[in-house]
């Protein structure tokens, strides 16, 4: 199991903390994503996880994403 923290920006509500996560979950290898909206972190948690498409899936949803 690998994990994985994102610092996310662009996030204003809630809603947007589960777009993020949704769009964490599609990302193969990805078994759990949690978006902390008042931190603006995602922890992601799974197995071979590839950062870069992490932060693809961020940006695809709207937002943008750093590896922590």
């Amino acid at each position: 199991m690998v994990t994985q923290d994102l610092k996310i920006t662009g996030m204003h509500c809630v809603d947007c903390a589960h777009k993020v996560e949704a769009a964490l979950k599609t990302v193969p290898g990805v078994e759990q994503a949690r978006v902390h909206y008042l931190k603006r972190q995602a922890h992601v948690t799974g197995t071979d996880l590839v950062v870069d498409q992490l932060m693809t899936a961020v940006r695809a949803a709207g937002y943008d994403a750093t590896a922590v």
